[in-house]
């Protein structure tokens, strides 16, 4: 079998070529690991980056695994989403509480506010009713009395009807017939009888009229009570007389020894004023207290 044989040429230029290659290819690959050394070292994870880039471009990111981590932060964000609108749903369940509790409270407010306004209505219309049910007694009584009055000898009933105030003569005459009114007023003082024909001619409704008669009758009163009297300036002889006659002869005769100290004088009236049972017994007592004193009050009483 022949061998082949190399050219020499061929041998040197294959030798050549291999050691180019190396030479090209060295730097690269000491670049690489040098890269990958420094990567690890920093914990740049540039593999990820590359793919969330190629999975950004068309075509290419049907060829390109997910980045690692991606699955992972896209649970975490909806997780996150997840749970903040559970929070959302949370607070619009407690806010929808709230308004439904503040609806609650502002329908029991109105429907008190119903009811006190009910109240009052009913106390008011009570308090009406009654006043009108007084009023309507009050005028009752009034025309019983004109009714009296008008049955009366007409000189009797302008007697009595004198006596009253203006106002109450022109209140009993409103409710009287004309023919009562003009027999009545026939026997009444002339000046009055005028003065009530005025007031008749312009007369007003019933419940002003009471009112007027009231107040008329106030007035009247009050001119009709005496005045008060003045201070007295002590008390009479006889007063004073019955004051000691009334106590113990014990405390009068305690009263009239200090009375003596200052004043004699009145000492001798209250015993002389006196009727002559109580001042044997004041004196009986006084000399049991100061039979010196009593001896001097004695002497006086007998000498004057």
């Amino acid at each position: 079998m022949a061998k082949t044989i190399i050219p020499e040429e061929e041998k040197e230029s294959g030798g050549k070529g291999f050691a180019r290659f190396l030479f090209i290819v060295t730097p690269i690959l000491f670049t690489v690991v040098l890269v990958g050394v420094l990567l690890t070292l920093f914990n740049v994870n540039f593999k990820n980056e590359f793919l969330k880039i190629g999975n950004n471009i068309p075509i290419v990111k049907d060829w390109l695994p997910e980045p690692a981590g991606a699955a992972t932060q896209a649970e975490s964000s909806e997780a996150t989403i997840k749970s903040l609108k559970d929070q959302v749903s949370e607070k619009e369940a407690n806010l929808k509480k709230a308004n439904e509790a503040a609806k609650a409270q502002a329908d029991k407010v109105t429907e008190l506010q119903t009811k006190l306004q009910e109240a009052n209505k009913a106390v008011s219309d009570k308090k009406v009713q009654e006043a009108v049910e007084q009023d309507n007694e009050y005028q009752k009584e009034v025309k019983k009395l004109a009714s009296l009055y008008g049955s009366m000898n007409p000189g009797k009933a302008a007697a009595i009807l004198g006596n009253l105030t203006t106002e109450e003569t022109v209140q009993m005459l409103n409710a009287m017939s004309n023919e009562s009114k003009a027999a009545i007023l026939e026997k009444m003082d002339p000046k009055k009888a005028a003065d009530v024909s005025i007031l008749l001619k312009d007369a007003k409704p019933s419940d002003e009229m009471a009112i007027a008669a009231l107040q008329s009758r106030l007035k009247k009163d009050a001119a009709d009570k005496p005045a008060a009297t003045s201070p007295s300036t002590g008390l009479s002889d006889q007063e004073i007389g019955q004051t000691f006659a009334a106590m113990p002869p014990a405390d009068a005769a305690e009263l009239l020894l200090a009375t003596n100290k200052t004043s004699p004088d009145k000492t001798l009236k209250i015993l002389r004023s006196v009727d002559d049972t109580s001042r044997s017994k004041i004196l009986s007592a006084m000399n049991e207290a100061d039979d010196a004193a009593t001896a001097k009050i004695l002497n006086k009483i007998i000498s004057k």
